[in-house]
This record gives structure tokens, C-alpha cells and sequence, in this order.
């Protein structure tokens, strides 16, 4: 990162941003991922992940409160050696990289597929992360700011959201309430506890200090684990739980089916403006992500020079797999069970490390 870099953001910012890379994720083709695993007890699948990532989460965050100026990978390259680092520098560049490009190309699919049945895939594609990049380069005050002044405007739309969903909301259909089986559900938990390992404390050196740091990382975490499991709940309530594990969109479904009484029905498309605003977003943030991790990887300092190529490699990533499906429930259920351990166990590992250099610099 540049010496001159002069980009902070504060807690609105660092909310807005947390909400919109995690909270999205109730909304996109992944949620099938969750629905066929814990069927009507989905929901439950959420809070597990979250209470599964909380131990690691307060380790990572004792141990940025030591190195107020480094980040994540700089941290892991002081504590445990460059060649450590640049492994686990190298395994989270591939993590976030096809995340990206398989969540970047779920959301042009289902919008094809649903909204712009004869926009050719490559061209929205295109012009979508072309506008991503474009943003992107402005830097992270810029994404920060630009989060901020859309997050009002979301939460108003998901609030409205839930409330027609609730009217359409039979309530008995969570009963079996544990679903598959409560043994199950931990299992499940366990296996999709990477969901809330965003790389936010890749950026924690231009937060604007560690108190806010903390305080924004954990009411955004509450904020968000609390309308995932209520957006889950709301698709277990409107399509009975045999069902809804074979709806490819289930978002998509259910803004279709909500309506303001008998002469407003069709109100799906104020819906699905605002959400491409937070994808948007969202994408805008990965992608600053992914070109930070490279720089680091190969000493760019001036690293927003990476985000074009970065951005043409997501496309052509993106694009490679003509059955999206494959894309999604292969290779995302893969690097979610493998890279669980990486974002688990590697914040105790950095602790233990911090605290064998301050022994032996005493």
C-alpha cells in the first residue's frame, strides 16, 4: 500500500460494507446450498456459522489491536515468516478469486434468467464488472462513502420486503424444526462457518481506529446474521421446505409473489433495483479485495493498477463453466468445506506466534 495512502473509514462506512459482502448472501443462488442442507432448518445453519467463526474472530481481532498498522497478510508475514505467508497469501487470493467469479457469474444467471431473458450472458456481464472496476479504482474511501449512501435506501427496501413476505407466510412450515436432525444441523454449521469470513481486516490499518474497528465488525455481524436468518426463515414460511430446496432463486420468487393489495402486484422491480445496487456494491468491494491480495502476494505497492487484468481474469473465470450450477455447487462447496480451516485456526495460530516474539523479545 502506497506510504501516502490516506484512506479511512469510520464505523457507518465498515457497517455498510460488512452488510452488504455478507447480508447479499441471502439472496443469491448459494442459499440452495444451505436450503438443501438443513431444509426448514436453514435458518439455524446461519446462527451456527456465526457462533462457529466468534472464537476466531475475537483471537484476529486481540491480535490486529497489537499491529495497528499492518493487516492481515503483513501480520502473518512478521509473526510467521514470508514463506508462511505467502502460502496463505496465495490460498486466500484463490479463495476470494473464484468466489468472486462463481458468485459474480450466479448473479448475472439468475438475472438472465429471471429479469433479461435475451440480454446476451457476456455483454451484462461485461458492462457490470466493468462498472465495478471503475469504481473500484477510486479507492476505499470512495467504496466506503458509496456504501454508506446506498444503505439507508436497502435496509428501507428490506424492511418493506419482509412485511409482504409475512403476508404471504404460513408459519407451521418450520415444524420439524430441527430438520434433518439436530446432529445435522452442527454438521452443517461447521461446514458453511466460512460465509462470515469476509477479508475485512485486509483493510483494518485504514479503519479509523480499533475501537471502531471492533465495534462496527460485530453490529454488522449482528446486523447481518439477524436478516439472513429471518430471510431464511421468510423462504421456509412462503415455499413449504419439500419445495424450497428446489428453487433455484428463491429471492427472485418470492418479490414475485409479494404484492401491495390487488392493484399494486407487480412490485418486484422496485426490489430488484435496489439489490442490483447492493451487488453492485458488493462486487465493488471483492474485487478491491482480490487486487490487495495480489499486491501483497507480488509487492505491488501501488496495487489498484492490478484491478483491470483482475477484473478481465474474473470475467474469463466467470465465463468458462456453460452450466453455472456445476460452477456453484462444485467448486463453491468445495473451497467453503476446505478454506474453513484456513479462517478458523489461522487467527490462534497468528496469537500463539505474537506471543512467542513478545517472550523471547523480553
Amino acid at each position: 500500500m502506497r506510504k501516502d495512502e490516506k484512506d479511512k473509514v469510520g464505523f457507518r462506512e465498515v457497517l455498510a460494507i460488512m452488510v452488504f459482502t455478507l447480508g447479499l448472501k441471502g439472496t443469491d443462488i448459494s442459499t440452495v446450498l444451505l436450503l438443501r442442507e438443513g431444509l426448514n432448518a436453514a435458518w439455524m445453519i446461519i446462527i451456527g456459522s456465526f457462533l462457529f467463526i466468534i472464537p476466531s474472530l475475537l483471537i484476529l481481532s486481540s491480535v490486529l489491536k497489537k499491529h495497528q498498522t499492518k493487516n492481515l497478510l503483513e501480520i502473518t508475514q512478521l509473526t510467521m515468516g514470508k514463506p508462511f505467508a505467502f502460502l496463505i497469501a496465495l490460498s486466500l487470493l484463490f479463495f476470494t478469486l473464484m468466489n468472486t467469479a462463481t458468485d459474480s457469474r450466479s448473479y448475472m444467471t439468475q438475472l438472465i434468467s429471471v429479469n433479461f431473458p435475451n440480454t446476451p450472458l457476456f455483454i451484462l456481464y461485461l458492462c457490470f464488472l466493468a462498472l465495478c472496476m471503475w469504481v473500484a479504482k477510486k479507492g476505499w474511501e470512495a467504496i466506503g462513502s458509496i456504501a454508506w449512501a446506498v444503505f439507508p435506501y436497502l435496509m428501507i427496501a428490506l424492511a418493506m420486503l419482509y412485511v409482504l413476505m409475512f403476508k404471504e407466510a404460513v408459519f407451521y412450515r418450520i415444524f420439524p424444526l430441527f430438520g434433518n436432525g439436530k446432529w445435522e444441523i452442527v454438521k452443517a454449521s461447521f461446514n458453511f462457518s466460512s460465509l462470515f469470513a469476509e477479508l475485512l481486516a485486509m483493510m483494518y490499518p485504514f479503519v479509523k481506529n480499533h475501537k471502531t474497528y471492533t465495534r462496527s465488525l460485530y453490529s454488522s455481524l449482528l446486523l447481518t446474521v439477524s436478516l439472513m436468518a429471518l430471510m431464511y426463515l421468510s423462504y421456509i414460511w412462503m415455499f413449504d421446505y419439500r419445495s424450497v430446496g428446489k428453487i433455484t432463486y428463491p429471492f427472485n420468487e418470492a418479490i414475485r409473489i409479494v404484492s401491495l393489495g390487488r392493484n399494486i402486484t407487480n412490485i418486484e422491480t422496485f426490489f430488484i433495483t435496489l439489490w442490483l445496487v447492493g451487488v453492485f456494491v458488493k462486487f465493488v468491494v471483492y474485487i478491491y479485495f482480490v487486487s490487495k491480495i495480489f499486491g501483497f502476494l507480488f509487492h505491488i505497492s501501488e496495487f489498484e493498477h492490478t484491478i483491470i487484468p483482475i477484473s478481465i481474469l474474473i470475467l474469463v473465470i466467470g465465463m468458462i463453466p456453460e452450466n453455472n450450477e456445476i460452477s456453484l455447487f462444485v467448486i463453491r462447496t468445495n473451497t467453503l468445506a476446505y478454506f474453513k480451516y484456513l479462517f478458523l485456526f489461522l487467527p490462534p495460530m497468528l496469537w500463539v506466534a505474537t506471543k512467542i516474539r513478545e517472550v523471547r523479545a523480553a
